[in-house]
């Protein structure tokens, strides 16, 4: 088990696999440091997504892009066939849901 808070900077741009090791402890160990910005439940309401959709597409979804810096953040989309899910990381170990939509 790896802790995410003393060895990984989160803000840095992370390689698809490790942004996925941390989202997955993240989502295991401490769920609740999982968020959502307004523009993604805007997002997610304009196509009939819930949160349990989103956390569904957390916690099996696949990243295959390098991220994108943009608003001071590194964003990682996280997909599946039919959703993807942007996020981004804060410190301490927080992952903000910036959007989603259906594929």
């Amino acid at each position: 088990m790896v802790d995410v808070g003393s060895r990984i900077d989160v803000t840095s741009m992370l390689s698809s696999g490790q942004a996925r090791k941390v989202l997955s402890e993240i989502f295991n160990q401490n769920p609740n440091l999982i968020s959502f910005s307004k523009h993604a439940f805007e997002e997610m309401k304009n196509d009939s997504l819930k949160t349990g959709d989103i956390l569904n597409v957390l916690k099996a979804g696949k990243i295959y892009d390098e991220p994108e810096f943009e608003n001071g953040s590194y964003r990682y989309r996280v997909q599946t066939q039919k959703i993807t899910v942007v996020i981004a990381f804060r410190k301490p170990n927080h992952v903000v849901i910036v959007t989603a939509w259906r594929e």
